[in-house]
């Protein structure tokens, strides 16, 4: 930079400076795309659970990072050779870095960040690894979510993510990214084994030949079931972290986006309209079955390891346990993971009494009736009798 470009430069940071004000950015307007990873005061940045909007008090400093190999932070139209820069608010939607004056939004990634998960030095139920998935940034690992994962059958316990007020808003735009199974999953190529061949052939495998005929449609399949939703992250670079098939399982089509799809929207809104946030623990149990020719029940997995033990269950339960760590309450929401069991079978599998049926402190969960799942309510105490899989929560009533 010229002597004269210096002086230019410290002439438009002092006037800019005498303008009195913090900077207020809106999700919608004011980010570059591809979205970096937003730091500030050691968490991520997060929007204003009351207009949507984040403020950035003037001088104030923010963390903005592009992890990943090959990711670089791009100011204006100039790429830089570092993955992270601090930026500072002068006035309205207008930062600096070191020399660099422009539009918040001026601010991008040469490509979508990288997000990493690692194992940690924790156990979870039945001595399973805990993982955590988030961003590094300057050092430093930001998480957004944990999972308990069975490294030997290859299958997510639960996984844990708070769910906030801010969930009301979401930075839009950016193409929906694909899954991603980063050597967790050892061998096993995931895309793989979601395929529509592999479906195919592992439901022959286990009920008869063409039975796949019967069971998978155009309407009807087994989808990358998210655990912790997508929707339940307001930036877009922790939107895409959602994207990691530990923070998936197997769920048929009807129910992923029936009686499942209806819970997840119906908690955002209420987290929303209570204004505090929660802790969700979402996970899977048991084995969905399939009936055979004969009306014979038979487990149903996707895959088998190289001494033919079946792995990667299809699980029979999917469930959410929303927890109020200050009132001290909780409830859990399950849905049985079939469309293709009958009344006598369903009423054998649903396992507590529904306290949502009939309950108006619940009126505002409407689940999908026409899905063709079958979906309750559980006190946590009757909950915990047949799905023991959580840590101990200290619970004094219920979850409303």
């Amino acid at each position: 930079m010229t002597v004269r470009s210096v002086f230019v430069f410290f002439i438009i940071l002092k006037s800019v400076n005498e303008i009195i004000g913090d900077c207020n950015l809106s999700l919608k307007n004011d980010f570059g795309d591809p979205s970096p990873v937003y730091v500030k005061s050691g968490k991520f940045l997060a929007p204003n659970a009351t207009t949507g909007d984040i403020l950035v008090r003037r001088s104030e400093t923010l963390f903005v990072g592009c992890p990943g190999k090959n990711r670089f932070v791009v100011l204006s139209n100039h790429t830089t050779d570092l993955d992270v820069v601090k930026v500072q608010c002068i006035s309205g939607t207008i930062f600096h870095a070191g020399r660099w004056v422009g539009e918040f939004k001026q601010i991008k990634c040469n490509a979508s960040p990288w997000f990493t998960v690692e194992a940690t030095n924790y156990s979870c139920y039945d001595g399973h690894k805990i993982y955590r998935i988030g961003y590094r940034v300057a050092d430093n690992f930001y998480t957004l979510y944990e999972a308990c994962f069975d490294e030997g059958v290859l299958r997510t316990v639960y996984v844990q993510h708070e769910l906030t007020p801010e969930a009301k808003y979401h930075q839009s735009g950016g193409r929906r990214p694909s899954f991603i199974d980063t050597g967790v999953f050892g061998k096993v190529r995931m895309a793989n084994i979601y395929a529509l061949k592999n479906q195919r052939a592992k439901i022959n495998d286990a009920v008869g030949d063409k039975m796949d005929q019967q069971y998978i449609t155009k309407k009807q399949f087994l989808t990358r079931g998210h655990l912790a939703p997508r929707a339940d992250f307001a930036l877009r670079s922790h939107q895409r972290a959602s994207f990691h098939y530990i923070n998936a399982a197997p769920q048929w089509m009807r129910g992923n986006a029936g009686d499942w799809a209806a819970l997840e929207d119906a908690l955002r809104r209420r987290v929303v309209s209570r204004g505090r946030k929660v802790t969700v623990y979402t996970g899977t149990h048991g084995v969905c079955t399939l009936a055979d020719a004969f009306g014979v029940e038979h487990d149903l997995y996707l895959h088998a390891d190289e001494n033919n033990n079946r792995i990667i269950p299809v699980p029979l339960y999917f469930y959410k346990v929303v927890y109020d760590s200050e009132e001290k309450t909780a409830v859990a929401f399950v849905t049985i993971n079939s469309s293709y069991y009958n009344i006598t079978m369903i009423d054998e599998l649903t396992f507590c009494s529904d306290i949502c049926d009939g309950n108006q402190n619940y009126s505002w969960l409407r689940w999908r009736s026409n899905d063709g799942t079958h979906s309750f309510c559980c006190d946590y105490n009757e909950f915990i009798k047949e799905i023991d899989h959580l840590p101990e929560l200290d619970i004094k009533g219920r979850f409303y």
